[in-house]
Parts: C-alpha cells; structure tokens; sequence
C-alpha cells in the first residue's frame, strides 16, 4: 500500500512539474507576443507564430496597447492604413490597426468591443468590402476565438479571460509553437507591426517570391482565386466565406445577418460617443468585373442604399451630434481603373498589389478624405471616392454603370479574361493550381 501512495505521489509531483515546465515554457518564449515578460535577442525577439495567428495576437496586442483609436477591417485595412496618419485625433502611441483577413461585420464588432472593455476607444475607421452589404448569415471564421475577448471588461468578464490565458499557456499547440519560434528566428521576414498592419513592402517583396517575380502574373492569379471562390470552386486551404453577396444557401428566418452587425457597430459607437468613419474598400476593377459576372452588383447597389439609410436613421435619432461620415471609393475611377502590368514583366503597379489589396498611397487619399486633412504627398484624384449619402446613393450607382460600360470599352482584353475565367469555373474547370498567402477577398 505504501509503494502504491509513493507511486501515485510521485506520478502527481511529475504531472504538476510537466505542467509548471509547459507553463513557464511557453510565458518565457511567448510565440504569439500575448505577455511580453522577456525578450532575448535571437531566442525570442521574432515571433512567426504571430503571423500565423493575427487573430490570437492582435486579441492579446489590443491588452497591451489599450487603443484609443482603431482600424476595423479585412485584410485590404490591415495592408493600406497606416496608424501613422496625421489625420488620427489620438496620440500615435495609442493607435491600432484590428482588421485582420477576411474579417466578418460579427468578428469586427467582438473586437470593437473588446478593444473599448480594455480602454474607451475615442476614434474608428470602418473599412468595409462590398461583399459585407449583404444579407448573409452573421457567421465568424474558424479560427475566431470569442473567449479571448472581453465583451464589457466586468470583473466576471476578466476573470474568464485570465482562465483562458491559463488554458493558452498551458495548451501543447501552444508548446510546439514555442518550439518553432525557437527554431525559427532567422526563418523569415516579418510583415506584421506593432501597431498591428500588416506591412506591404516586407509582405509582398520578402514573403510572397511570386509577386516578386511578375506582379502583373501574381494580379491575375488572385482574379483566379476570387473567381473560383465566387463560384464556389475554392482551392484547397482557402477558406469561403458564407457571407459573399452571391452565396448559395439558406438560412433560419430570425438569423441575424452581416448587415445586422453593422448596424450594432453603428448604434455601439453612437452610444459610446466614438468617432466612427466608414469606408466602401477600392478593390481594383478586376474585382468589380468578377462582381459583375456573377451577378452581385443588384445586392452591392441594394447594401449602398441601406448603408445610406441606415446612417441617415442614425443621424436624424441624434440631431445634436455629428453624423456619421461613409465615403464610397469603391466604383471606378483613375486609381481602381489602373493598368495591370503584362504576363513575366517585372514592373510593379502604383495603387495595387493585387487585385484586391491597394497600397499606402491609395490609403493615405482614404484617410486625407475620412479626416479632412492633406498629408499624403501627392493629391487624390478628383473621381477617387466620393461621400454617399441617401441624396445621391441612386445616383452613385447609375454612374457606376456608366463607368462601367467606358472601362469595359478601354480593357475589353481584361473583361474578356474575367469572362472566361467565370466560364471556366461554372463549366467545373480547374482555375488556379495553389493558393497564395494572401485572402483575395480578406
């Protein structure tokens, strides 16, 4: 009997020990920058976990820098904003761009939150992609995790997060990616900053080699993928997105949808007294031809208008307030409109690194017309975006079409690649042979 207490003695001691080791391991190392306690040069200091999992990190990154002024958004935000804007009302110490790829309106608003539980967030940019106008299923992604989220920071509310943080440290996904963070620390470059963008020069130029090689090639290759993403012909490792405008399938009739989460951020910021500005993202032409082809632009136009009318309804309930601004870049025009560079050429676009994701200079004339401001170096075009609201969303649309048709006449070479590639798609031919690294639709 003694031997068999001694036994179950010593297996407890080894068992706590393990888990004090795995514990203590994986708070030192720090593979997803969630405690910063210790940083060792060439141990610890690059972290390529965290770009493996942005939303884990930029959960905990919101912990530590407690914003008072964030960027919400898909990973078209997450590249082309930068936090250090002149515009931004708040001290650039306390910014912070949230957006992370293929971002749904639910996940966007559980941040929003989040982030204003930590610290009373004062000022929101609110990037939304065409595709979030829908009446789709409110749904989250796979790796969105809401128990690494504060909902009201309460007492209870912290309490479950610390647990959470125990689970973390002492998970054994957690321990091997302490592991390869240690072996890892010359492996590669790191593109996501500490203000939370994701960096485009050190993404596209250090971590994507066939962009490097021909962007114009690269381009068309992210036209594949969104093709095959909207007629549901995703290549292997993508994940669909449940929401898009043209998504097949039904849903409960009480569901609450994407444009539903919308209208939450609106009324959370309202009755928080935040600064909220939103934005229509300016994917390049290619994608509103894609758009086109599979028969999205009648829920795009519909989404406009009640984004206008839900802003108006907000505004006329809170007459002694300032309204809340929505500027729509997402049409055509000289920026969304440029030159894709030809099959092998080496040359590099201005506005864009693909089809979907356009580059600083693109967000710096977003955010010189969200803050009223001057500071990118050059001047937006005239045509770049325009302020919507439910005077001139008809308006908005009917000139989309003109556009449309002009463009279509200048790049009848591009439409009819878009063309073909839908028509491929729909007859079950294969588009694209991998995935990129990027989310074409994030």
């Amino acid at each position: 009997m003694a031997t068999h207490a001694r036994y179950l003695s010593l297996s407890l001691v080894t068992a706590v020990l393990i888990c004090i080791t795995t514990v203590a391991t994986n708070l030192v190392v720090d593979p997803f920058g969630a405690y910063k306690l210790v940083e060792w040069t060439g141990v610890n200091t690059s972290k390529p976990a965290m770009q493996r999992r942005v939303k884990l990190a930029k959960a905990y990154d919101l912990r530590h820098v407690t914003p008072q002024a964030i960027v919400l958004g898909t990973s078209r935000s997450h590249i082309g904003l930068r936090m250090t804007h002149p515009g931004w009302s708040v001290a650039l110490p306390r910014r912070y761009n949230s957006a992370f790829d293929g971002a749904t309106t639910r996940e966007m608003y559980a941040y929003l939150r989040h982030a204003y539980a930590l610290q009373p967030v004062r000022q929101v940019v609110l990037g939304l992609d065409t595709w979030q106008l829908g009446d789709g299923p409110a749904t989250v992604r796979p790796d969105f995790d809401p128990s690494l989220l504060l909902t009201s920071g309460g007492y209870l509310d912290r309490v479950r997060l610390a647990a959470n943080d125990i689970r973390l440290l002492a998970n054994l996904a957690t321990v091997q990616a302490s592991f390869k963070t240690l072996a890892e620390q010359e492996a590669g470059p790191t593109w996501l900053a500490a203000d939370g963008q994701r960096v485009g020069d050190v993404f596209f130029h250090e971590a994507e080699p066939s962009f490097v090689k021909a962007p114009g090639d690269y381009f068309r290759h992210v036209d594949q993928e969104e093709v095959g993403y909207k007629t549901e012909q995703a290549p292997p490792g993508r994940i669909k997105e449940p929401m898009g405008p043209g998504q097949a399938g039904s849903r409960p009739a009480q569901a609450e949808t994407s444009f539903d989460y919308l209208a939450r951020i609106v009324t959370f910021c309202r009755e928080k007294h935040v600064d909220l500005r939103i934005f229509l993202t300016p994917a390049h032409a290619h994608q509103l031809e894609i758009a086109r082809q599979v028969g999205e632009w009648p829920k795009i136009e519909k989404g406009k208008r009640e984004l206008t009318s839900l802003l108006a309804a907000d505004a006329a309930q809170h007459p002694n307030e300032e309204p809340f601004p929505l500027y729509d870049f997402s049409g055509y025009s000289s920026v969304t409109t440029e030159t894709v560079p030809a099959s092998g050429s080496r040359a590099e676009m201005t506005f864009y690194w693909d089809s979907s994701h356009f580059k600083e200079l693109v967000g710096d004339w977003i955010l010189d017309r969200l803050f009223d401001v001057h500071a990118a170096e050059t001047e937006a075009p005239i045509d770049f975006g325009v302020k919507l609201t439910t005077g001139n969303v008809d308006a908005v649309n009917a000139r989309m079409h003109a556009n449309a048709d002009a463009y279509r006449s200048a790049h009848a070479d591009d439409v009819l690649f878009i063309k073909e590639l839908v028509a491929k798609a729909r007859s079950g031919q294969s588009l694209v042979a991998h995935s990129y690294n990027v989310d074409p639709q994030g």
